[in-house]
């Protein structure tokens, strides 16, 4: 059984990122029921002055779990006046609307529900542009071509307060264990982002990203790194 695990995580796997959101905002996705998604990321992405990431790291653990009925909870411990306070926060998210061959898929959630943090809420849109030529590549018996990949384009609105911002995204498959991501969120505070997922297995991916903020003159003004392990709750050792 031991031979069996090794050569099964070296074989080939779908490039799925772990985590159901893009570098920074969210996407449909949901976390499959019963499984467990865990994160480590840099709360804090400056990358100049004697508060960057180097000095000041502010590492946020995360989590994801996958619930019935089309929902995803999660639960994170962040720093409510950061660097220091760290608290827990919920988040939920509920995509009632599956994709299909003209409808994209449809999300809406809340997050930061702690005490100490601005509630926040979402709304996303998520569409396969070559959904039609993936659809009918499942169904060829035979077929000699190079195997199709997946592009997605993502839009929405995010609100906190009373202040609501556009969200626009792009992940692309370019292989079977690489993932680009790409998103932007609108305001002079928010950031464009430029990276991807490594896909190591089934279970561990790398994510990284370099920001530009929306109101900076530096070509790259942040970066992002998360490390994520997914686990099926009920066999957390066994996939």
């Amino acid at each position: 059984m031991r031979r069996l695990a090794i050569l099964v995580s070296l074989l080939p796997v779908t490039a799925h990122a772990a985590p159901t959101g893009l570098n920074q905002i969210p996407t449909t996705d949901l976390v499959p029921v019963g499984q467990v998604s865990l994160q480590l990321q840099n709360g804090n992405t400056e990358i100049s002055g004697s508060s960057s990431v180097g000095h000041q790291p502010q590492l946020i653990p995360q989590s994801e779990f996958g619930l019935p009925w089309h929902l995803e909870t999660g639960l994170d411990v962040a720093p409510s006046e950061p660097p220091n306070e760290y608290r827990p926060i919920l988040n939920l998210k509920w995509s009632p609307v599956a994709e299909g061959y003209w409808v994209p898929a449809i999300a809406g959630g809340v997050q930061q529900l702690g005490v100490g943090f601005t509630p926040g809420y979402f709304l996303a849109l998520t569409k396969t542009l070559n959904y039609n030529a993936l659809q009918y590549q499942k169904f060829r018996a035979h077929h000699r071509n190079i195997k199709l990949r997946g592009i997605r384009l993502h839009t929405g609105v995010q609100g906190t307060g009373n202040v609501w911002r556009a969200l626009v995204g792009l992940d692309a498959e370019l292989g079977d264990h690489f993932v680009f991501y790409g998103d932007w969120i609108s305001g002079a505070q928010n950031s464009v982002s430029l990276g991807g997922v490594l896909v190591i297995n089934q279970h561990d991916s790398i994510q990284a990203a370099l920001l530009r903020g929306n109101s900076v003159d530096r070509v790259v003004s942040g970066i992002l790194i998360q490390i994520t392990h997914t686990f099926d709750l009920t066999n957390p050792l066994v996939w």
